[in-house]
C-alpha cells in the first residue's frame, strides 16, 4: 500500500470527533433509524454465520420407461396431498430429490403411478441440500406394499418392484424408527425469528424515514417487488408445481418460443398444450397475448442461466417492475400506488407464471394514465392544452395497454369497461344518473352472458320481467343523455376525442383478432376444433363424450345442472363469498395455505375503512364525484358477479385472483389523497399499517410453505 494513501492519526481523530458531533446533533428519528439499521446488519451477519441447512429425501430409482413417483410425508398427524411431492423420472437410473416439509418426519409413503413399469429402488436416504453426510432411511429389500410387490432383485442386488395389474393406488409405506428433521443446525423457530427480526428492523428503517420520502408508497412497492422476486426465485422449480395451473400456463407460453401469431386449434405444435391438462384444454383457445410476451421473454432469461420455469416467473416479476417504472414515468400521483400495497395475494400472483399478472399491470397503467386529473391525456380529451410530446406519449401508452388488455383473460374485460367508462366520466363530467344507467346495463349484460337461460329459470318470470324493465329504463336514459350530450358542441368534440383514443386502442388488438379469425375461417370453426381436440387429447374420464359422468364424479362441476341454487353457493360447505374474500387477501398454493381468520378480518376492515375514508374525503373536497364512485362500485360488482356465475354454471372456483381487478377500480378513490399535507400523512400512515399486515402474512405463510 502506498504510504501517501494511509490516513494519519489526526485524520482518524478528526473523523471520530465528527461522528460524535453528528450523533450529538442528530434528531431522535435519525438515531432510531441508525439503531435499527445496525440491528438489521447484526441479524444479517448472524443469518450468514449460523448453521442451518434444509434436508432432502433422496430416492434412486431405475426403470425401463419414464414415470413419476409421489412421496407422502407423515409428521405424526397422518398423510395428506398438501404434504406430498411428485417427481418425474426418466428411463434408466434417476436420483430423485424431494425437499422435506418443515417439522419432524415420522413416516413416508412412496406411490408409483398406476400402470407404471417395473422399477428398481436402489436407495432411500436423506442428505442436507448443501451436501455432506447421507443418512440411509430404509433397505428397499425390506419394504412391502399394497398393490405393489417386490419381484426379485436386479444384477446389482437392488430391490425390483412390480405394480399389480389393474392397480389404482399402489403404495409403499415406510416407517422411520428415528424421526427425520427437516433441517440441520439451529431450530426452524430460531431461524424464522432471526429472519423476522431482520425484516422488522429493515421495515422499521423504512417506517422511520417513511414520511420524509418524496414517494413513500413507491418505496413500499419496491419492497413488495422484492418479496415477489424472493418467492419466484426460491420456490421449488421441479416436481409437483405448488402454484395454481403453472404447468398449463408454461405449456402455452412454450408454444410462442417458436411462433409469433395465434395458433389454429388443430396445429400439431399445440399437442403439448392440450395434453398438459387432463381436461384436454389450452388457454390459447382464447385471445391472450400474455403467452406471446412470456414465451419471447423466457428466451432472454434463459440466456442469463435460468431454467425454463424460473424464466417464466422472471417474466412476471419483470412485469411488476415495468409497471412501477411506467407509473413513475407518467408521474402517477402518490395514491396510485396504494392498491398495490394492501393485499399479499397480488404479490403472490406476480411471483409465479400465470395469465393474471400481465393484464393487471396493463389495467393499472391504463387506468392511471386515463384518470390522472391533470394528466396529458385528460387535458387532450377536455381540450385544455396543446397536443405536445407528453400528450402523444401518454396516448400511445394508454392505447397500447388498453388494446392489449382487450386481448387478455376475460375476467379483465370488466376492468376494461371500467377504464373506458371512468375516462368518459372525468372527461365529459357525466352525471351520476347516466353512469348508474350504464352500470345497470353492464350488470344485466354480465348476468345474461354468464348464466343466460339458467339464471332466468332460477329467478322466475317476475324477476325476469323486472330485469327487462330495468334494462329498458336504463337504455332509454342512456339514449336521452347521449342525445343531450351530442347537442352541445364542446361535449361533441370531447366524445369525438374519446372515440379516437378507443379506436386507436382497438387497432392495437385488431391484428391479433384478425389473424385468429383468418386461421379459423370456414368449417368446422374454432369452437368445433377446440371440442375435437379435447376429445382427442383429454384423459378418458375428461373427454366431452364423458361430460355427464365427469360432472357426477367432480362435485364442483356444473352445480346449476345439479340443482344447486344461487343461494346454495353461499351456504356451508361451499361458502363462495368467504373463500373468495380470504383468497383475495392471501391464500397460497392450491388453496392450501391460509392465515388466521383474524388476519383476514383485519385486512378486510382496514381496506374498507380506507376506502370509506377516501370516499368521504373525496366527496367533501369535490376531488371525487358521485359518478366516479358509482362507476368503480358498479364495475367491481360486475366483476364479482361474473366470477360468481362462472362458479355456479361451469366450475366452482372461489378464488380471489379472479377478482383482483377490483384493485384497479380503487384507483379513483386515491388519486387526490396527497393533495394536502394532512391527508398525505393520514393515508401514508394507513397504507403503511396495511402494508405491514400484508407483508407479515406473506412472509409468515407464503414464504415458509412455498420456498
Amino acid at each position: 500500500m502506498n504510504a501517501a494513501t494511509v490516513p494519519g492519526a489526526g485524520s482518524f481523530r478528526a473523523y471520530l470527533q465528527s461522528l460524535r458531533v453528528r450523533v450529538a446533533t442528530s434528531t431522535l428519528r435519525q438515531r432510531m433509524q441508525g439503531i435499527l439499521l445496525l440491528a438489521a446488519g447484526v441479524l444479517l451477519l448472524l443469518l450468514l454465520a449460523v448453521k442451518y441447512d434444509r434436508q432432502s429425501l433422496l430416492i434412486t430409482v431405475e426403470s425401463a420407461e419414464p414415470g413419476q413417483l409421489q412421496v407422502y410425508f407423515d409428521r405424526g398427524s397422518g398423510l395428506s396431498e398438501s404434504l406430498s411431492a411428485t417427481q418425474a423420472y426418466a428411463a434408466g437410473q434417476t436420483e430423485l430429490r424431494y425437499r422435506l416439509p418443515r417439522g419432524n418426519i415420522r413416516g413416508l409413503r412412496l406411490d408409483p403411478a398406476p400402470g407404471a413399469a417395473p422399477l428398481v429402488l436402489a436407495r432411500v436416504a436423506a442428505a442436507a441440500e448443501s451436501g455432506g453426510e447421507v443418512r440411509v432411511l430404509a433397505d428397499p429389500l425390506q419394504l412391502t406394499g399394497t398393490q405393489i410387490a417386490r419381484d426379485g432383485t436386479d444384477e446389482h442386488g437392488h430391490a425390483r418392484f412390480l405394480v399389480a395389474e389393474g392397480a389404482n393406488d399402489p403404495q409403499l409405506p415406510l416407517a422411520l424408527e428415528i424421526p427425520l428433521p427437516s433441517n440441520t443446525g439451529i431450530s426452524p423457530v430460531v431461524w424464522r425469528a432471526l429472519w423476522w427480526g431482520f425484516w422488522l428492523c429493515l421495515l422499521g428503517v423504512i417506517a422511520v424515514r417513511f414520511l420524509r420520502l418524496a414517494r413513500p408508497t413507491l418505496a413500499l412497492a419496491l419492497v413488495a417487488l422484492g418479496l415477489c422476486s424472493a418467492m419466484a426465485m426460491f420456490s421449488p422449480t421441479n416436481g409437483r408445481s405448488l402454484h395454481p395451473d403453472e404447468r398449463l400456463h408454461e405449456a402455452d407460453a412454450r408454444y410462442f418460443q417458436r411462433h409469433w401469431t395465434p395458433p389454429r386449434m388443430d396445429a400439431p405444435d399445440l399437442a403439448p398444450s392440450f395434453t398438459t391438462s387432463p381436461y384436454g384444454v389450452t388457454y390459447l383457445s382464447e385471445w391472450n397475448v400474455v403467452y406471446l410476451f412470456a414465451g419471447k421473454a423466457s428466451r432472454l432469461f434463459r440466456e442469463l442461466g435460468m431454467n425454463e420455469r424460473l424464466s417464466f416467473r422472471a417474466f412476471n416479476v419483470a412485469v411488476f417492475a415495468l409497471m412501477l417504472v411506467g407509473l413513475v414515468a407518467v408521474g402517477a400521483p402518490r395514491g396510485s400506488y396504494i392498491p398495490l400495497l394492501i393485499t399479499p395475494q397480488l404479490w403472490y400472483v406476480f411471483s409465479y407464471f400465470n395469465g393474471d399478472a400481465l393484464p393487471f399491470a396493463l389495467g393499472m397503467l391504463a387506468c392511471v394514465v386515463a384518470l390522472m386529473p391533470d394528466g396529458p391525456l385528460q387535458r387532450f380529451l377536455q381540450r385544455r392544452g396543446p397536443f405536445d410530446t407528453a400528450t402523444l406519449g401518454h396516448m400511445l401508452l394508454f392505447c397500447t395497454c388498453f388494446g392489449l388488455l382487450l386481448l387478455s383473460k376475460k375476467n379483465y374485460w370488466p376492468v376494461a369497461a371500467f377504464i373506458a367508462l371512468s375516462m368518459a366520466v372525468v372527461a365529459l363530467r357525466l352525471r351520476a344518473g347516466v353512469v348508474l344507467a350504464l352500470v345497470t346495463l353492464l350488470l344485466l349484460g354480465v348476468a345474461a352472458n354468464g348464466a343466460g337461460a339458467a339464471l332466468a329459470a332460477a329467478v322466475g318470470p317476475s324477476m325476469l320481467g323486472l330485469a327487462g324493465v330495468l334494462a329498458a329504463v336504463a337504455l332509454g336514459h342512456c339514449l336521452y343523455s347521449a342525445w343531450r350530450l351530442l347537442r352541445e358542441p364542446e361535449s361533441r368534440r370531447g366524445v369525438g376525442r374519446i372515440a379516437i383514443v378507443l379506436a386507436l386502442s382497438a387497432a392495437v388488438a385488431l391484428p391479433w383478432i384478425s389473424i385468429d379469425a383468418y386461421k379459423h375461417r370456414g368449417e368446422p370453426g374454432k369452437s368445433a376444433l377446440v371440442e375435437q381436440q379435447r376429445e382427442r387429447y383429454a384423459a378418458p374420464a375428461f373427454k366431452p363424450s364423458m361430460a355427464t359422468d365427469l360432472s357426477e364424479l367432480y362435485p364442483g362441476l356444473r352445480l346449476q345442472q345439479k340443482g344447486v341454487t344461487l343461494g346454495g353457493l353461499l351456504e356451508a360447505p361451499r361458502t363462495w363469498h368467504a373463500t373468495t374474500f380470504r383468497s383475495f387477501f392471501g391464500v397460497y398454493g392450491y388453496m392450501e395455505y391460509y392465515d388466521a381468520d383474524i388476519v383476514y378480518k383485519a385486512m378486510g376492515w382496514g381496506v374498507s375503512a380506507l376506502l370509506l375514508l377516501a370516499l368521504g374525503l373525496g366527496l367533501a373536497t369535490r376531488t371525487l364525484t358521485v359518478a366516479e364512485a358509482i362507476a368503480s362500485a358498479g364495475c367491481a360488482a360486475a366483476l364479482v358477479l361474473a366470477s360468481f356465475l362462472h362458479s355456479w354454471v361451469y366450475d366452482f372456483q372461489p378464488q380471489g385472483r379472479y377478482v383482483l381487478g377490483i384493485l384497479v377500480m380503487m384507483v379513483p378513490f386515491f388519486l387526490r389523497t396527497a393533495d394536502s399535507p394532512r391527508t398525505r400523512w393520514l393515508f401514508t400512515t394507513a397504507t403503511l399499517l396495511l402494508f405491514l399486515l400484508s407483508a407479515a402474512s406473506f412472509t409468515r405463510i407464503a414464504l415458509p410453505h412455498l420456498t
